[in-house]
């Protein structure tokens, strides 16, 4: 038995086709998709077009990220109070993909779990999430102060996660936890993108890890082509050099521009930061601005 474990795609259709080839070449019986499927990056139709061919030939299970129930909130908050705006890093990007994906895509999203115990005959069961069992945005990684908590809650023996984008295996409290990597935005592995084969062997799911290269070029070349460096300028510059095979992650970058923010003036909220605090904070990580190619 063998199947491809696959997450945080976040629009790189170019890597997940590269990914789901590669799973097929090797004997793929089914796939599993643990969220994120757009975001940060350009054309997020390509990607969920693409997921919803490769439904209609192969067995495939879908659980919802926390980039879902991003779309989901979004659509149904009151503006007035809460609004994406374009053209900052802020939330350009969140504005982006939601104005390029439809009702009917949320309302799918809105279907899908957080979690799911996955059982398939003579092997014994395992739970996939995004995040954790618990929460979508809640992440596994071994070093978190509340890991060990975290996992004597755990329900199976195994668990395969993401949402942290490293591919990586640990044991705590008797429980194994895995994260496939991030298929589009992957970390230390210098940008290459990333899956896992679980092969069920002798009662025991065992993990094979995947890193392949592929087209960043035309990557880039598609983010240059629908102007993200416009809808959300240092998001832009961060997620490039992800791409590249950077290590600084969004995540980083945001929490360090909200610190400026309040160090200097007294006050930061998150959403509402000055750009020139996110430029800061690309300074701070060494983040190199790429000029990016215009019409």
């Amino acid at each position: 038995m063998k199947i491809a474990v696959m997450a945080d795609i976040h629009s790189n259709h170019i890597a997940l086709d590269k990914c789901v080839r590669q799973a097929q070449r090797l004997g793929a019986d089914e796939f599993l998709f643990l969220g994120d499927y757009v975001g940060d990056l350009a054309y997020p139709q390509k990607t969920l077009k693409y997921l919803e061919k490769l439904r209609s030939e192969v067995p495939c299970t879908f659980i919802r990220g926390n980039k879902e129930d991003y779309w989901i909130d979004y659509r149904q908050a009151d503006h007035d109070e809460w609004e994406w705006k374009p053209g900052t890093s802020n939330t350009g990007m969140l504005r982006y993909g939601f104005d390029r994906i439809t009702d009917s895509q949320i309302d799918e999203f809105e279907k899908m779990p957080i979690s799911m115990v996955i059982e398939r005959e003579g092997m014994p069961p395992f739970t996939i999430c995004h995040g954790s069992p618990f929460s979508a945005t809640e992440s596994m990684r071994e070093g978190n102060d509340y890991i060990d908590e975290l996992t004597e809650k755990l329900e199976n023996e195994l668990t395969i996660c993401a949402h942290f984008h490293i591919q990586m295996q640990y044991v705590r409290n008797g429980k194994r936890v895995i994260n496939p990597g991030s298929v589009g935005l992957s970390f230390r592995c210098g940008g290459k993108a990333q899956f896992m084969m679980l092969h069920g062997n002798d009662e025991r799911w065992e993990p094979e890890f995947i890193s392949l290269p592929y087209e960043v070029e035309e990557v880039i070349r598609e983010m240059d082509e629908e102007k993200l460096w416009k809808h959300a300028p240092a998001w832009y510059q961060v997620t490039r050099s992800i791409i590249l095979g950077g290590d600084v992650s969004q995540g980083k970058i945001l929490k360090k521009a909200f610190e400026l923010c309040e160090k200097a003036e007294g006050f930061a909220q998150w959403g509402k930061i000055p750009e020139k605090y996110w430029d800061m904070a690309l300074d701070s990580y060494s983040i190199q601005r790429a000029e990016p190619v215009m019409d």
